[in-house]
């Protein structure tokens, strides 16, 4: 049986987020840096980075920018594997 909406979207912001995480790790770049870059909270940038609060598109953009990655990098794993026969039903 297939999770709930709900669910499958709070599972897939979470990990958005911990990809968010990773990369702002990889650059060895502190929750306060990289939220001053994008003139909000820590707390906000801490938000989106445990799911807690979902990541818009265009703020997605923005911190693939100052990531220096493309969102591909952050929302490309998704689709690896279109060949998925779920996707077709």
């Amino acid at each position: 049986m297939r999770q709930s909406l709900k669910v499958q979207t709070r599972d897939i912001d979470q990990e958005i987020g911990a990809r968010i995480r990773e990369f702002r790790l990889l650059r060895s770049m502190s929750q306060g840096a990289l939220a001053e870059k994008l003139g909000i909270t820590f707390q906000q940038l801490q938000r989106y980075e445990k799911g807690a609060n979902r990541v818009s598109a265009s703020a997605l953009i923005l911190i693939c920018k100052e990531l220096g990655i493309t969102p591909n990098h952050i929302l490309g794993a998704f689709f690896d594997n279109d060949e998925d026969p779920e996707l077709f039903h």
